[in-house]
């Protein structure tokens, strides 16, 4: 199956019945909020005045450039990636929409590993969303070369859930946050982030 397949949470359960799935706070409440430049808070203002519930036109107009600002932050140490492929097995395969890397100076066009987060975005379907996630979470995971925690992302461009693997258990917080509030927004993305690449 690839990741497209999983529909359900239970589909993903079927399949690897050792994860727990559970609900829990992975976002510190005090994050100072980072304020985005003007030409991405004009660009992100005009796009959601012309938005569509169309996973690429949100996920072009709306995820993108907010991953590669703060990206932008981080460059020197991870990678970012856009439909880039990745397979475990024939069971845990398929194109994440964006993934997070780790940078190796020396082929920064290869995709290196570990991959420390994944982006689904969905056009209003989170239960498809995270179903997919959580087998690119899995399949990350397994093609890491050392254990590693695996941040994961769900989002339609406009609303943006967060969650992650540690070891079987997937924790989704249990709050979602909205591309209206894009200082708080960034702020998570970069906490995000740093914890991530601290394992690298």
């Amino acid at each position: 199956m690839a990741f497209s397949d999983y529909k359900t949470y239970e589909a993903v359960q079927a399949k690897y019945p050792q994860l727990v799935i559970r609900s829990g706070a992975i976002i510190p409440t005090n994050l100072p909020e980072l304020l985005p430049s003007d030409a991405l808070a004009e660009d992100i203002a005009f796009n959601l005045k012309t938005y569509r519930s169309n996973e690429y036109f949100a996920s072009e107009a709306l995820v993108s450039p907010v991953l590669r600002y703060v990206w932008k932050k981080h460059s020197k140490e991870i990678n970012f990636w856009t439909h880039q492929a990745i397979r475990y097995d024939d069971d845990l395969t398929g194109v994440p929409d964006f993934m997070f890397t780790h940078l190796d100076r020396e082929q920064y066009k290869v995709l290196s590993y570990p991959i420390i987060t994944s982006v689904e975005a969905k056009a209003e379907n989170f239960t498809e969303g995270w179903s997919q996630c959580i087998t690119q979470l899995l399949a990350c995971q397994k093609l890491s070369p050392k254990p590693i925690v695996v941040m994961g992302i769900v989002t339609t461009g406009k609303i943006w859930e967060f969650g992650k693997l540690d070891g079987n258990i997937v924790i989704q917080h249990p709050s979602a946050f909205t591309i209206d509030n894009l200082p708080k927004l960034i702020s998570i993305l970069d906490y995000l982030l740093v914890e991530a690449k601290k394992q690298l």
